[in-house]
């Protein structure tokens, strides 16, 4: 096994992983799926089906809107019974009817196709914050990408969808990882994985054992939570520390889950887009619990009435793991790409958290926070507003994992605090950034309105000269040499401020996946239409041009 590091803090929560660990089933087939267009980070798709129309499994029904953004298909085959801005609601006719993408071997085609690919399979990030993967395989592209790891830690209590994943297909996610690997030129793969799961590590060890294009590492870590957070994984595989509101691209490295590698895998190898993910089901309030593939847009209701669910005891119905999970306060919601886990917990199995009482100061947030923050006091400037201190203290760094709420004896909700406080400033971020750019187009308006003032009054005098001269008028004063190299060198900023725009819009969009980033999609809308105006004006100028060369 490979050498592993030490990262700050964490703890160690009761794991309750067992009873779903049973062999994996497919979910009864819906008999109608609400597909919610914003189910990954970024702009919501943009619906292509109207009511009435006829899908097959695997049908694209929205198309990504904005760099930042995901295809949608449908997930069962039917009739499209509703489509707004919203969603898209498909009543199954139960044939269950396929239409799948031509199957691509990734060892032998070219880079382009297999990320047009994975743009049209819909592929997003499984773990949580489904940041569409075609746009996480171009980061070799501006940044040297040395290290894929593969994220199997799953440090959550409770869930279980990667062990697994892993278990029953092992193989597979190494493949989706060298087809990854091969997109971001990454040299090697090291696979991180929690030492708490036994038959993964011994189903990784025999797909190891066959002969891979890049070389892979098996490194198995101890259990703590939270292991699986990308900067503590990056660390203790690695011993790299990623730079404050840095990302691991930053040190070289991109981080896949295995969910996400095996979607990855299947939309070329098979030509399957996104449709379905494994969903851990577990909680004491489940007469059934396990991991079941369920189609996405699925009702959590009829998933939960499947696995047996027990209302007179349910208390808590979670999303996600109970950490980093979203409480739900009904069944009414449906499956997202993103739903790894629901947990249905009772009342004794979750007791509600004591009342709050003041803080005495004890500094055991302090000792478990693996961000090395100070949790008590970006509790207290939270609470005051102080916009300064929480700068200061390093607010954005958090990773919101719970750990220092969980050691409180004063029982106060701290990441409550931070998460309203990141909302209250990134609001006035956004704000911020809208009446720049508002300047900014304004400024470059007023500019551009000169140049072609300053250039209307140049070909008037000039052609006045001419007129003095005995010119003909129609005789040229510039050289169209000189204009053609202008018009390049616009073209060329043009193009350096499109990739400027693409890796700040890729760049905010990791860091915060589920926040709106309406401004800088703003800012590569005009750049590219900027660019597209250079190209137009260039491609004009050689056509006028053209036939004075031959001459």
């Amino acid at each position: 096994m490979a050498r592993t590091f030490e990262f700050h803090g964490g703890v160690y929560p009761p794991e309750r992983k067992q009873r779903s660990l049973v062999p994996v089933r497919h979910a009864t087939l819906p008999s109608h799926v609400v597909l919610s267009l914003d189910q990954h980070a970024g702009r919501p798709a943009r619906a292509i089906v109207a009511v009435g129309d006829r899908v097959s499994v695997g049908t694209p029904i929205a198309r990504r809107d904005g760099m930042i953004s995901a295809d949608l298909h449908a997930s069962i085959s039917g009739t499209v019974t509703h489509s707004d801005a919203l969603a898209i609601t498909v009543e199954g006719d139960g044939h269950d009817t396929w239409q799948r993408l031509p199957p691509l071997d990734w060892r032998s085609v070219d880079t382009e196709p297999l990320l047009a690919r994975l743009e049209q399979s819909g592929v997003v990030g499984l773990g949580g914050a489904g940041f569409p993967t075609h746009i996480k395989a171009r980061l070799g592209e501006q940044q040297r990408i040395d290290t894929l790891v593969v994220n199997a830690a799953e440090c959550e209590p409770y869930i279980t969808a990667d062990d697994l994943t892993l278990q029953g297909f092992a193989g597979d996610v190494l493949d989706g990882a060298q087809l990854i690997a091969s997109l971001c030129d990454a040299r090697q793969i090291v696979v991180g994985i929690e030492d708490n799961k036994p038959e993964a590590i011994q189903a990784l060890e025999h797909a190891m054992a066959t002969s891979q294009p890049l070389p892979v590492t098996l490194s198995v870590i101890a259990t703590r939570y939270p292991s699986g957070g990308e900067r503590q994984l990056i660390k203790a595989l690695l011993d790299r520390d990623v730079p404050h509101q840095g990302l691991p691209a930053d040190v070289g490295v991109l981080c896949h889950n295995p969910g996400t590698l095996l979607a990855a895998l299947r939309a070329v190898r098979d030509g399957e887009p996104l449709v379905e993910r494994l969903v851990t089901l577990t909680g004491d309030a489940l007469a059934d619990p396990g991991n079941r593939w369920v189609r996405i847009g699925t009702p959590i209701a009829t998933l939960l009435e499947e696995a047996g669910l027990q209302r007179a005891t349910l208390d808590q119905l979670i999303e996600g793991g109970p950490m980093m999970g979203t409480s739900l306060a009904d069944t009414d919601g449906v499956i997202r790409k993103a739903t790894n886990c629901l947990i249905a917990a009772t009342r004794q199995e979750l007791p509600p958290s004591p009342p709050e009482s003041p803080c005495i100061r004890c500094g055991a947030c302090e000792d478990v926070c693996p961000a090395h923050l100070l949790p008590q006091q970006l509790h207290w400037y939270a609470r005051a507003k102080d916009d300064d201190k929480l700068a200061h203290y390093r607010l954005f760094d958090c990773i919101e994992c719970n750990a220092c709420s969980y050691v409180c004896p004063s029982h106060i909700p701290l990441v409550t605090d931070y998460r309203s406080a990141k909302t209250r400033l990134r609001h006035q971020r956004l704000e911020a950034a809208k009446a720049e750019h508002a300047k900014h187009r304004f400024e470059w308006r007023q500019a551009r309105l000169a140049r072609e003032e300053a250039q209307k009054q140049a070909r008037r005098q000039a052609r006045l000269a001419k007129q003095t001269s005995g010119q003909p008028t129609g005789a040229q004063s510039t050289s169209p040499q000189a204009d053609l190299r202008s018009l390049r060198i616009a073209q060329t900023a043009a193009k350096a401020a499109v990739r400027k725009a693409e890796k700040n819009l890729a760049r905010a969009a990791q860091q915060d996946p589920g926040e709106s980033h309406e401004d800088l999609e703003t800012q590569l809308a005009t750049a590219q239409e900027n660019l597209r105006a250079a190209d137009a004006h260039l491609a004009d100028a050689r056509n006028a041009s053209a036939p004075q060369e031959t001459r």
